[in-house]
């Protein structure tokens, strides 16, 4: 291990929690599943600690990966039902298992589940810091496709939060 157990021990603790909500941001996983997502991915990432070189974007890939294989094995365990995301995931539960709070969170985590998937993508990554080219880069498109899903994404939220009462974002 790079600098050995401390290191990954202390990196776990600070991102632990971000990654969990960066797994609900993309979608289709409610509390629960984002921690098991969240936990396979540091499993991962602790058997491979000596070799990573961006620990955050590595994990993030990692789990945005293991969220991918749960959507589709959800999808086929579940007929589509018309209230579904676009891409015929569950949609709208990772709003109600967001920490419960009432007023816009809520809001803008079920506007998120009516995202396509693309856009959700990228606005978990925006969120959690990264710039677009580091976007561009995890998810194999060019930064002006990262920079148009962005701007769609804010469009659509805005539109959504503007008809359920909301300041726009």
């Amino acid at each position: 291990m790079r600098d050995g157990q401390v290191e990954f021990d202390a990196f776990y603790d600070m991102e632990r929690a971000a990654l969990v909500r960066f797994v609900m941001y993309l979608g289709c996983a409610d509390a629960d599943t984002a921690e098991d997502i969240a936990h396979t991915a540091f499993t991962r990432a602790v058997a491979a600690w000596a070799t990573i070189r961006f620990p955050k974007a590595w994990l993030r890939k990692v789990a945005q990966n293991e969220y991918l294989r749960y959507c589709q094995a959800a999808a086929r365990e579940t007929p589509l039902d018309p209230a579904a995301g676009e891409d015929g995931g569950p949609g709208l539960s990772a709003a109600m298992a967001l920490d419960h709070q009432a007023g816009l969170r809520e809001v803008l985590v079920t506007a998120l589940g009516e995202l396509p998937l693309k856009q959700r993508q990228v606005m978990a990554w925006h969120w959690d810091g990264f710039s677009d080219a580091e976007i561009a880069g995890q998810l194999g498109d060019s930064e002006v496709a990262v920079r148009k899903n962005r701007s769609r994404a804010m469009k659509n939220l805005r539109r959504h939060l503007k008809r359920a009462g909301r300041d726009a974002i």
